[in-house]
């Protein structure tokens, strides 16, 4: 399940718990597209403090709208994820190694507004 949550204007935020599915997406991507089309930049802030899993279609489409977005990831500047799984802060780091253009930090469950501070200063 996907919630949008409240953010400032340049930033797409949402809580991601359980099973994440393709329709999930849905309501996600709109989401995001809509900061872009009012915002040269925007950060993105994904609460994972309930994810569990993502289904084969789901993944699926987040690989495909990662791909259609890559001549314009300089436009998504922050990239906050909040979890204290290891696994998630090393797939953070990864990501950004690959993609030098998003600054991404992971932050702790009891750091949410400091989280959210922190990926809405976008320049």
């Amino acid at each position: 399940m996907i919630q949008i949550l409240s953010a400032p204007d340049n930033v797409a935020a949402f809580h991601v718990a359980g099973t994440v599915t393709a329709s999930d997406y849905d309501q996600m991507i709109p989401a995001i597209e809509e900061k872009l089309s009012d915002h040269e930049d925007i950060g993105i802030l994904a609460d994972l403090t309930g994810f569990e899993d993502m289904t084969g279609d789901a993944l699926r489409r987040d690989l495909e709208y990662g791909l259609s977005k890559l001549g314009e990831f300089h436009r998504f500047k922050r990239a906050a994820v909040i979890s204290d799984k290891q696994w998630i802060k090393a797939a953070t780091e990864m990501t950004g190694k690959l993609f030098p253009q998003v600054e991404a930090r992971v932050f702790h469950e009891n750091e949410k507004s400091k989280a959210m501070e922190w990926v809405s200063a976008v320049h």
